[in-house]
């Protein structure tokens, strides 16, 4: 059995227009968008046994908020190919060829790249959140997927979607989502 959880980042800054995109950090509303979502993984134990994230300022930010809600001792990487992934395709094939032997991996990253592994990486069911997957990704959203599979090199199927939350879904969650 392996899980993927594909995180990506909170609510990030355009307010200063010199940084450049790599650079840019969370806002207010970003760092309280990561910590709704580091309360939902403590409390249905999405704990990964690894943690790849993009080096880009506001993905390590999004991690910072959500590691106190993490086991102690989880690994994390950070990984320069999620920050210029483009397609969710390439990070399917980097899992499928790495030596990554971890169970459960998270990924932090960016969109499209997020959105587009989470739509060819579920299954389609009524009510699992796929509808709302194809509709929109936002900042911070979540997505946890389960496949029947003993080894990452074999992850050519699709898997089951126990989990798609964005905060807006989250109590307290009245805050408009990008």
């Amino acid at each position: 059995m392996r899980k993927l959880t594909l995180l990506r980042h909170a609510k990030s800054s355009w307010s200063d227009r010199t940084r450049s995109d790599i650079d840019r950090p969370l806002t207010g509303r970003g760092r309280r968008a990561a910590l709704k979502i580091g309360t939902y993984i403590s409390r249905n134990a999405i704990f990964p046994d690894l943690i790849l994230c993009s080096p880009a300022k506001r993905t390590r930010e999004t991690l910072a908020q959500i590691e106190p809600f993490l086991p102690d001792g989880t690994e994390v990487q950070i990984e320069k190919s999620i920050y210029s992934a483009g397609e969710g395709s390439g990070l399917v094939s980097y899992l499928k060829g790495s030596a990554i032997d971890e169970a459960h991996v998270m990924i932090i990253g960016h969109n499209p790249t997020m959105q587009q592994m989470a739509l060819a990486l579920a299954r389609p069911e009524p009510d699992n959140g796929y509808r709302q997957i194809e509709t929109k990704y936002p900042t911070a959203a979540l997505t946890h997927i389960r496949f029947d599979i003993p080894t990452w090199r074999q992850l050519d199927g699709r898997g089951e979607l126990v989990h798609y939350v964005t905060p807006k879904m989250l109590p307290g969650g009245e805050e408009e989502e990008e």
